[in-house]
């Protein structure tokens, strides 16, 4: 019974979350038909979807395994292989919907080809094999981790898993690697494009990353060592059981909660005057501009707009992004968003100064910041030094 529960748990985890996916959409689609058919909203959902769904199958693999119903081992091992090679590219297409501004391109879904042909090959070479050689494989070589003498097909079944595991282990990285990388990538485009981005971030996404990267680890160890260590030990099955549902409901949670990513950028972008490289944009002194950026700054106070964006400092000096971009990165050495939140602390430091007994959240307020937590982050970062103590400071 206890068995059952653990090997059950982190199934019951990801249907769980596939079928809030699969009722969310549709209840969108219902109640708000232009959010659901916009590509930004539903477009990563539904690859986390199908993440979610291939995770369910890898783990009712596991729940066929772990519980020795051998009977369906042919056909749960078979799905096993193919989804165990699909799982962590399926979340790295996820990220790309979320972060790139092009769609899922051929040489991305190409990753998925390890895990068509190593199930199709499993499922083949299950076709083939005698009754005696298919007992003989799950009994010897999936329970016990051992290579006996089989048949060709029973053979060939042993190296096909033992090429998918080394196949695993580097996709793993591969996902890593390529993961990070665009995550990364997006939260440099926000920083130049917001100067409010708490609501924007894919800070989260990190998060989801980190839980991929130990989901990962646990899996590669798993496979290295052998499920069929796992098999007769309950103590020994608890750990990675709660540790891949905890981790997959973080999956499925954080997800569901992402409202922003690179479409909504490119939406803002669209509505901007002045296009990003336009071809017969003559050249722009980059160190002139940034005068003017700082002048236009000081003299307008821009950066008391609660939602200012790049768009909005472009129209108002009348060039394209990419060189308020350059005047600002290479010439200030900094984000637009530290640009924009270094003058608004600036700012709220000042009015603390002259009137100590204000409150932090109407300081805040006036400062451009459209809530308490960004001030607050922001202060301390930049000051080095909480608001409040601040404040204590000048009374």
């Amino acid at each position: 019974m206890i068995q059952t529960l653990l090997t059950s748990l982190p199934l019951l985890v990801c249907l769980f979350w596939a079928a809030t996916l699969v009722c969310d959409i549709a209840l969108a689609r219902r109640h708000t038909e232009a959010l659901a058919t916009s590509p930004g909203w539903v477009r990563p959902r539904r690859y986390l979807l199908l993440f979610l769904v291939v995770t369910t199958i890898l783990y009712f693999g596991h729940y066929i395994y772990f519980n020795r119903l051998t009977p369906l081992l042919p056909t749960s091992d078979s799905l096993y292989v193919a989804a165990n090679l699909a799982v962590y590219p399926l979340y790295y297409l996820y990220i790309c919907t979320l972060t790139q501004r092009k769609g899922i391109r051929r040489r991305q879904l190409a990753l998925l080809l390890p895990a068509i042909a190593g199930g199709t090959a499993a499922a083949l070479l299950y076709g083939h094999m005698s009754g005696g050689d298919t007992t003989l494989f799950i009994e010897r070589y999936l329970y016990r981790g051992e290579h006996p003498e089989a048949g060709l097909a029973g053979t060939c079944q042993m190296y096909v898993h033992d090429v998918c595991k080394a196949v695993f282990g580097a996709l793993v990285i591969a996902v890593f690697v390529q993961g990070n990388r665009r995550i990364a990538q997006y939260e440099r485009l926000l920083n130049n494009s917001y100067a409010n981005t708490e609501n924007k971030s894919l800070v989260s996404l990190h998060h989801m990353l980190l839980a991929f990267v130990v989901t990962s680890a646990a899996s590669f160890v798993c496979n290295l060592v052998g499920r069929h260590r796992f098999v007769d030990s309950q103590w020994l099955l608890t750990l990675p059981s709660a540790a891949f549902s905890v981790l997959m409901f973080a999956i499925g949670y954080i997800g569901c909660h992402i409202q922003f990513n690179i479409w909504h950028i490119e939406q803002d972008e669209e509505g901007t005057a002045f296009p990003d490289s336009p071809a017969d944009s003559p050249e722009v002194d980059v160190s002139l501009l940034r005068q003017r950026i700082e002048r236009l700054m000081i003299e307008e106070k821009l950066y008391l707009q609660p939602n200012l964006k790049i768009a909005d400092l472009s129209a108002g000096l009348a060039t394209n992004r990419n060189y308020i971009y350059q005047a600002i990165n290479r010439e200030m050495k900094m984000s637009f968003s530290e640009y924009i939140n270094r003058m608004r602390i600036a700012h709220a430091c000042a009015i603390i100064d002259e009137t100590p007994r204000m409150s932090l959240t109407e300081v805040a307020e006036k400062s451009g910041f459209n809530s308490a937590t960004s001030f607050y982050r922001n202060f301390k970062l930049y000051m080095h030094i909480s608001p409040k103590a601040y404040q204590d400071k000048k009374r």
